[in-house]
């Protein structure tokens, strides 16, 4: 879930230049001034008495609107220079969330798959957003004020359902879009087991911190800057970007998946490599039907165990644990811990590649 701070308000009197001008109306202020921050740029703006008690405010920078102004159908009105960079359109809308589906895709191909096949985005107003919040019945929700996402899993199929707030800023939208669909991805690939420990706030953190990413790629500044002022996550955002930073992408994930920890700590955050892979008969071919089984080979080898052959989201067994196309991951060979990413899933055989080498090798299924 995205949350937003609204702006601070100040109120004093006193004497003032007479070329200090309101910052809504262009008027002078007077003696008695209303101190405003802009949400988008964070700045202090002087407003007159006036403006500061106009009821109507831009719901995106939060400041009294009084001319030239956008009202929309729910009631939400946008200032004249946030309505320029807002996604009106709901054409445009889908779009950008193709664009930034995209941009994630090439963004995180060294490490995971988002779902895309089973993912249905809607783009809706305030009123029906907030309608969401009363649906009951699914796995999982994660209500927000700017999106919205249910998962449900039908006779085993999984669906996706995104709701995302019309009207948002260009850059807002997209890291709301990336958000949601991060949402999508920890409810497919964290064990049930790990769900249950998982702290609320660690996985918020998560999906901001892949929007954070998304923003950086495309020097969204502002927005990067809105996402670290926003306190939701309690300091969490900012100790997964830290991570991120200091051990990489990928151990984050790997946390996410098989952490210890419900949280990441600020006074150790080396926890983020505290981890437990789930143990070998979790995956097994016995337990997964629609796997073939491979015979037994040197522990000391990567062994292909099985496939689970899906068009749309084919799995492999290496050795203790699943892997999907592009996604890496540590597999126990020997004594160690290997880490290894599967590049490629074919019908009988996978290309996988050890972190460090440049060597590819492909895996084979042994004949019954």
């Amino acid at each position: 879930m995205r949350v937003f701070a609204g702006f601070i308000l100040l109120l004093f009197a006193g004497s003032v230049l007479a070329a200090d001008r309101c910052a809504i109306c262009g008027g002078e202020v007077g003696t008695t001034v209303y101190i405003m921050t802009d949400k988008v740029t964070g700045e202090k703006k002087d407003v007159c008495n006036n403006c500061g008690k106009l009821t109507r405010t831009c719901f995106v920078c939060g400041l009294p609107v009084k001319v030239n102004f956008t009202k929309l159908a729910d009631g939400r009105f946008l200032c004249e220079r946030d309505a320029k960079n807002a996604v009106l359109n709901e054409d445009e809308a889908k779009k950008v969330c193709e664009e930034v589906q995209d941009a994630l895709d090439r963004l995180f191909s060294r490490f995971l798959t988002f779902p895309a096949t089973n993912v249905e985005t809607a783009i809706v107003d305030r009123v029906n957003l907030l309608e969401l919040f009363k649906v009951p019945g699914n796995d999982y929700e994660c209500p927000n004020v700017l999106g919205y996402i249910q998962s449900k899993t039908n006779n085993g199929q999984i669906r996706h359902d995104i709701s995302l707030l019309g009207a948002l800023p260009r850059g807002e939208f997209k890291a709301v879009c990336a958000h949601e669909f991060s949402h999508a991805w920890l409810f497919e690939n964290v064990p049930a087991v790990r769900k249950r420990k998982l702290g609320h706030d660690a996985n918020e953190a998560f999906c901001e911190l892949v929007a954070y990413m998304l923003m950086d790629s495309q020097q969204e500044e502002d927005e990067k800057k809105a996402i670290r002022r926003n306190a939701y996550t309690r300091g969490q955002i900012d100790l997964f970007i830290e991570a991120e930073r200091r051990f990489g992408f990928n151990d984050v994930m790997e946390w996410m998946k098989y952490g210890v920890d419900a949280v990441l700590h600020s006074d150790d955050l080396d926890n983020v490599r505290n981890i437990e892979l789930p143990p070998s008969t979790t995956v097994s071919p016995t337990n997964l039907p629609t796997y073939k089984a491979e015979t037994s080979r040197n522990s000391d080898d990567l062994v292909l165990r099985g496939i689970s052959w899906n068009q749309s989201r084919p799995l492999a067994v290496i050795n203790d644990r699943t892997f999907g196309a592009k996604e890496e991951g540590k597999v126990r060979v020997g004594g160690t811990n290997l880490v290894i990413r599967c590049l490629e899933i074919r019908s009988n055989s996978v290309v996988v590649q050890a972190r460090g080498s440049a060597v590819k090798q492909e895996l084979f299924m042994l004949e019954q």
